[in-house]
């Protein structure tokens, strides 16, 4: 008896052995970065146009997840999201319900009744499919409207992202900026004001010049949306002295400065810990487009987040970071094409549609509990994984 539990105890220790020190952790923290359109043909046209390390080759654990609605082989972005948000595979336009339209839970409210604090930040506006998914629920991605007035019910502590027109363009007259504001919020229409802020609770809602390079407009107030100086929130900065009139955007540097933020709100005062979605939307328009050039650059973008996130992640060993994509887009590959020792400029993507494609993509986990996404899931079982993980 006492030789087998001799040889028990050296199993053990072998097995533990195995974990790092991030990986044997419970984590208190989670963030959850989701890439739309990001298979493996984007992250590949990081890694061979990037000559130094990537983020996603710091990664201790690499796993696949199936994308697959449930009606479809190839999912769309509210179906795509819902799963990655609530752990039920729903049909092609349904956003946060189930086939029977039922209102889904998501892993963002579960992680708020376990006293956690909850964020999003997105380059894309904070009602499109991918964020909405955690809080909204729908049966068309369509309904812009009542997925703002679902977002003021969400309970959030810190939200940045674009997207007013849904906010205060709307056919029943309400300014859901007031109502933000009624329920406790700060809430912020520029980027300054974001960056400026020390509040514990707010949510930026920019202009899609703020948040990304390709959505080139004036350099005035003017490119807001329209009806933004009679909503509470601009007249609320205007009383304050901060109507600037001049942009203040650096939409490369967004995503990661706004994650930057968020987690520095999120970290105060948070004994439970928090829960943190971050959307790189853009991916998937570049695949939808075709456009190599494009591809290439946002993916330098995403590495850029995801090495702040990874370097946070370092300095606070309790959380855990995972990174996968709600779907592939543009059936993304590298083209045949000679190449240069150390000269990657020459790289160029080729595409076999337009549209979305059914492929599995990638899964990087990073931080406490990381060993559990090593190995091939569909793509409900991500948030129940992380729900285990919290508890």
């Amino acid at each position: 008896m006492k030789k087998h539990l001799f040889l028990l105890s050296i199993i053990v220790l072998i097995v533990l052995s195995g974990c790092s020190n991030h990986c044997c952790q419970k984590p208190k923290n989670v963030i959850y970065l989701i890439g739309d359109g990001m298979g493996f043909g984007a992250v590949s046209s990081l890694l061979l146009s990037m000559e130094e390390e990537t983020g996603f080759e710091q990664a201790p654990v690499i796993g696949l997840s199936e994308t697959c609605s449930a009606n479809n082989y190839v999912t769309d972005s509210p179906a795509g999201g819902t799963a990655l948000a609530t752990g039920t595979r729903t049909c092609n336009g349904f956003l946060g319900v189930d086939p029977d339209s039922i209102q889904l839970e998501s892993i963002l409210k579960k992680a708020q009744k376990m006293g956690k604090k909850t964020g999003i930040v997105v380059n894309t506006t904070l009602t499109e499919a991918t964020p909405g998914a955690f809080y909204a629920g729908v049966t068309s991605r369509k309904e812009s409207y009542k997925i703002a007035e679902q977002f003021t019910e969400s309970g959030v502590d810190v939200a940045i992202g674009a997207g007013l027109s849904a906010f205060i363009n709307r056919p029943d007259s309400v300014d859901m900026t007031a109502v933000l504001i009624e329920k406790g919020y700060d809430v912020y229409l520029d980027w300054k004001s974001v960056l400026a802020t020390e509040s514990e609770k707010f949510v930026g809602i920019l202009d899609m010049s703020d948040v990304h390079r390709r959505n080139k407009k004036s350099n005035t107030t003017a490119s807001a949306a329209e009806g933004q100086e009679v909503c509470l929130a601009a007249q609320l900065a205007a009383t304050e002295g901060n109507a600037d009139t001049t942009r203040f955007s650096e939409p490369t540097e967004y995503l990661h400065k706004a994650c930057t933020k968020a987690l520095s709100v999120l970290e105060k005062d948070a004994p439970k810990g928090f829960f943190l979605m971050v959307e790189s939307a853009i991916i998937d328009g570049y695949g939808h487009n075709n456009d190599s050039e494009g591809m290439i650059e946002e993916m330098k973008e995403f590495d850029q987040t995801l090495k702040a996130l990874i370097a946070y992640v370092d300095e606070h060993p309790n959380t855990l970071l995972v990174v996968t994509a709600d779907h592939e887009t543009g059936g993304t590959g590298v083209a045949y094409k000679s190449h240069e020792v150390n000269q990657p400029e020459g790289l160029h993507l080729n595409f076999s549609t337009k549209g979305h494609t059914g492929t599995v993509v990638p899964i990087f986990a990073y931080g406490a509990g990381a060993e559990k996404f090593r190995g091939i899931f569909q793509n409900k079982e991500l948030p129940g994984i992380i729900e285990e993980l919290m508890k």
